[in-house]
């Protein structure tokens, strides 16, 4: 199951959590990556769009990044313009040996939604075995971003209709129609992101963690770019999208968590200053 289909697997998602939403509230004591998992991919959407984004818009990094790679491919939209999508696109691609080409290919099935899907479903029971709920809410998470990720990957996709680079008319947007449409943004790029994220923020402690989740996610961007299936500006909003989606599942999490991470006691003063005593106090997610 590649990009495509996982987006179309996220969608009915989303249309079985309009009616997971309407269901019995979870136990509030539950933490929230063990809640329904479908429920909260339903309405991370209204999070994303309504909060995230638009604060998200303001960081220069990201709009930064994200105006680049919607630059680099507005400006090379068709063979005939001969612009810096079409320029690099053509040198990765070119250059690359088969050797190479091997490795990529190896990459881009590893970032196939099912072999993504798979490696998250078999970490999450292996790490709630093990009783190890870091690794456990960790792989929750990123299932959450990655299915989040495969709704706009679909969307996307069908909204700008971009011809791959092999296609005829390569690089053109809104090619309605054409089998080779589908290259912007890169799915592979989006989803390995949209997980990667996810790994980088609850492990951000163990510095190798988020060195080898952007690491992985990174090969598997590039391998789309030496096997000739995108342009360096779908990689580049697709990484970009797929890192905030992540981000975003993490930040969302802390908010709606009703657990506590740690408490402590503090000193409190009694009405109009009166008496002191001590009280407990909850840091939370």
């Amino acid at each position: 199951m590649g990009s495509r289909k996982l987006a179309a697997v996220a969608i009915a998602i989303v249309c079985w959590g309009a009616c997971a939403a309407a269901e019995t509230p979870e136990p509030p004591d539950r933490p929230y990556w063990r809640t329904n998992l479908f429920k909260r991919v339903f309405t991370d959407q209204k999070f994303l769009v309504m909060r995230w984004w638009p604060a998200q818009l303001k960081d220069p990094v990201f709009s930064s990044a994200l105006a680049a790679g919607v630059i680099f491919a507005a400006e090379s939209g068709g063979r005939q313009s001969g612009g810096i999508d079409f320029k690099w696109e053509s040198g990765i691609s070119g250059s690359a040996s088969q050797g190479v080409k091997g490795i990529s290919t190896d990459f881009t099935r590893l970032g196939n939604g099912a072999s993504v899907l798979a490696i998250l479903g078999v970490t999450y029971l292996s790490a709630r075995g093990a009783h190890d709920n870091r690794l456990a809410e960790s792989s929750s998470l990123a299932t959450e971003s990655l299915l989040d990720a495969g709704i706009w990957i679909e969307a996307l996709k069908l909204a700008t209709a971009r011809v791959r680079p092999y296609g005829s008319n390569a690089g053109a947007f809104f090619q309605y129609g054409s089998r080779d449409q589908g290259s912007f943004p890169s799915g592979h790029a989006m989803a390995a992101f949209s997980v990667a994220s996810v790994f980088a923020d609850t492990y951000h402690d163990k510095k190798w963690v988020p060195w080898l989740s952007y690491g992985l996610a990174t090969l598997v961007s590039a391998s789309r770019l030496t096997l000739g299936r995108h342009f360096p500006g779908d990689v580049v909003v697709g990484g970009v999208l797929g890192a905030s989606i992540g981000h975003g599942v993490v930040a969302r999490s802390r908010e709606e968590d009703p657990s506590p991470r740690r408490g402590t006691f503090v000193p409190v003063v009694g009405p109009d200053g009166v008496g002191v005593g001590v009280g407990w106090r909850y840091t939370w997610k």
